[in-house]
């Protein structure tokens, strides 16, 4: 659904309930930011867990605002469906924001409701366990960890561990920060085109832990130090297939070559609820011409964009660039998932960890 799309999914609301709510300029503000999260004033909505928070703010927002009188209930739910539906669309990779709207359909399904301010209501304080479960989640994961880096350093007889990482993760950033006495250094490296190993980077040395920032090609020559490898997830599927950024399966599969313990950790709103039901995880791509035919050579490539050659009776543009965003890893690659519950494999995690949700 794009702008245009959810404008005229708003305007056949009013229409239908015959109640004239104003348009939210505010979602489709909201909307930009979560795509442009690279902007440093929007990097608040940057990554799979900030996509969802745009959207709770949206949500939340909304409750605050509707003029919808309490008997227009039906006009309510709906235009919290368009909202939904349409951040959604933004980033079609991002499973927090995907499972969390399908816990807040289900808790809105669970109830009898007759006015608008019952759902809002319910809507809000549903809004807010989420909010504050997704730092509980993320601190729950780096205490679990913390005790397996622990177990590494005491298994290698080392007093400190030297651990890759690739892109950047909120939780991963959380799990070395809580274990930092037992690292002596974090490798990351800036992860192309669009960097953002350097925030993982940043934050790191903000908060005094020493850090080594190499370009992902350079990883094959820090093997000899590197102990331990953490990543972040996009999504997991439920046969163990781990959606992250371009490079990572790469990465992993020369540790295993190595011997070279891998994990993934992220929370169980990362993991891919549709793959429970033979589904398959839709990977995205993005547009980055701009910045992959960037050079310091000052050479200009991207004047041959629109060139073809021809060869043999068959015509193909001279010049392509290609980016996708993310790859896959299967767990032969790697050591362990791990989430807010533990070692656990993603179909059981998921079961155990939103059960009321699920029945």
């Amino acid at each position: 659904m794009n702008v245009n799309e959810f404008k005229a999914a708003w305007e056949k609301t009013n229409k239908q309930y015959g109640y004239n709510e104003p348009y939210p300029k505010f979602v489709e503000e909201i909307g930009f930011q979560i795509k442009k999260f690279m902007i440093p004033e929007n990097q608040k909505y940057q990554g799979a867990t900030g996509n969802a928070r745009g959207m709770l703010d949206a949500l939340l927002t909304y409750c605050k605002k509707t003029s919808v009188p309490e008997k227009n209930l039906e006009q309510f739910l709906t235009n919290i469906n368009i909202i939904i539906d349409f951040l959604l669309t933004v980033r079609l990779t991002s499973q927090v924001p995907l499972n969390t709207a399908f816990f807040i359909r289900k808790r809105l399904e669970k109830f009898t409701i007759a006015t608008v301010s019952e759902a809002k209501s319910i809507l809000e304080k549903e809004i807010i366990f989420h909010q504050e479960n997704y730092d509980a989640s993320e601190d729950k994961i780096a205490s679990i960890f913390k005790n397996r880096i622990i177990d590494r350093v005491e298994s290698y007889e080392l007093d400190k561990l030297i651990i890759g990482t690739h892109c950047h993760s909120g939780v991963v950033r959380k799990a070395i920060i809580e274990a930092r006495d037992y690292i002596s250094q974090v490798i990351v490296d800036k992860t192309e085109p669009e960097q953002q190993g350097v925030l993982t980077a940043y934050q790191l040395i903000q908060e005094g832990i020493p850090v080594k920032l190499i370009n992902l090609s350079q990883f094959g020559f820090e093997f000899r130090k590197i102990n331990l490898f953490m990543f972040g997830i996009d999504a997991v599927s439920a046969d163990g297939v781990v959606l992250n950024k371009m490079g990572t399966r790469m990465i992993a599969t020369l540790a295993k070559t190595k011997d070279l313990p891998v994990y993934f950790l992220g929370a169980t709103y990362k993991y891919a609820r549709n793959t429970l039901l033979g589904g398959l995880v839709k990977v995205e791509r993005r547009k980055v011409e701009e910045k992959i035919l960037f050079n310091h050579l000052g050479i200009d490539l991207e004047s041959n964009l629109d060139k073809k050659v021809e060869n043999n009776g068959t015509s193909r543009r001279l010049l392509e660039t290609g980016f996708s965003a993310f790859d896959t890893t299967k767990p032969d690659f790697y050591s362990s998932v791990v989430s807010e519950v533990g070692f656990l494999p993603m179909r059981e995690a998921f079961e155990l960890a939103w059960k009321e949700y699920l029945d």
